[in-house]
């Protein structure tokens, strides 16, 4: 009985663990995602960061709303590039585990370049 006693938090323990890195490796894959979206709208020929960051926040809240909390979305466009950068608070399952996420994505904006003239 004793044996049970301690056993068995340490067991329950790993299954809130083993439940806990799926969680993370979960919001990663959102974040990841929204990332992504954020930076098509980003690199678009019209696109703004304004509209990336919406896009972003949007998708965020479809796939997992209470999934990141403290969620932050950065977007830098620049002439030739546009980043879109999602960081959050994994939701916890393990007491006194503070699990972080940050994922970017980063692409060529769309732009015209005017063709080379050879003689």
């Amino acid at each position: 009985m004793i044996q049970l006693v301690l056993i068995a938090p340490a067991l329950l323990m790993m299954m809130m663990a083993i439940v806990q890195f799926g969680l993370l490796a979960h919001a990663r894959n959102v974040a990841e995602q929204a990332a992504q979206e954020g930076a098509a709208s980003a690199r678009r020929f019209d696109g703004t960061e304004a509209s990336a960051k919406a896009d972003a926040l949007k998708y965020l809240t479809l796939l997992g709303p209470q999934t990141l909390t403290d969620r932050d979305v950065v977007v830098n466009r620049g002439a030739q590039n546009a980043t879109v950068t999602i960081t959050g608070k994994v939701l916890t399952l393990v007491p006194g585990l503070d699990l972080h996420v940050q994922e970017s994505s980063t692409g060529p904006v769309e732009r015209y370049v005017p063709p080379v003239v050879r003689p």
